[in-house]
């Protein structure tokens, strides 16, 4: 098969989902499921999946619930499921490929003179700075929240650093704008989990004075 491009596979499904009325969240969570096994076999044509593990991924609890939403994206075109009824093999799924990266043909002849050719080396260059660069937004909330779940970060952080840089059109505080919304996610998770235990550390002295074994006099006037 094709060589898959991660990224644009990726946010070509995205794009789908928010073009098609039908798609729920269940939807979307078993999808992204099956994406990362699909990832994990380095975009192979099929992929055999395990049910109690895919389940678990996607937070679906219902034997029911999952099959009814395998149906659907099985019926809509987003992958092709091939139930096995042996319970010694696992259930094949292909997944719906939205984009291929060509491969890229050899040229058959050389360049007419009058091309405008960029030297190699510079073109290297540009090329491991593309690479360097980071995405300044997310496509959307639901790449946000695949993000956080690769980090296994909670989606309740997800979607309150989506909707905190949405509404301030991803510029931090300074009034920079923001070059990499992936560093500026674990930046916002850290900074918000270094708040959090600093609001629930004990009081300095509180909890010493809760188990303190001082007897204390409290007929004695003040």
């Amino acid at each position: 098969m094709e060589k898959v491009n991660y990224i644009t596979q990726l946010n070509q499904a995205l794009e789908h989902f928010n073009n098609d009325p039908r798609i729920k969240q269940g939807h979307i969570t078993l999808y992204l499921a099956f994406f990362y096994i699909w990832n994990r076999e380095f975009f192979k044509n099929t992929i055999t999946i395990n049910r109690e593990l895919t389940m678990e991924r996607a937070k679906i609890k219902s034997k029911t619930t999952y099959h009814n939403i395998l149906r659907d994206l099985h019926e809509w075109g987003y992958l092709q499921y091939y139930p096995s009824y042996d319970p010694r093999r696992g259930s094949v799924i292909r997944m719906a490929i939205f984009y291929t990266q060509p491969r890229q043909k050899l040229a058959k002849r050389v360049p007419e003179p009058v091309q405008n050719m960029v030297p190699s080396y510079k073109q290297k260059t540009y090329i491991n700075k593309n690479k360097l660069a980071g995405q300044a937004k997310p496509f959307n909330i639901l790449e946000v929240l695949l993000f956080f779940k690769t980090n296994n970060w909670t989606a309740d952080e997800g979607k309150k650093y989506y909707e905190y840089y949405q509404e301030r059109d991803w510029t931090l505080s300074r009034g920079l704008k923001i070059k990499d919304w992936k560093l500026a996610a674990r930046n916002f998770v850290e900074k918000g989990r270094e708040l959090e235990r600093k609001r629930t550390k004990p009081i300095s002295g509180y909890v010493s004075n809760l188990h303190t074994t001082k007897k204390k006099h409290y007929g004695q006037p003040l």
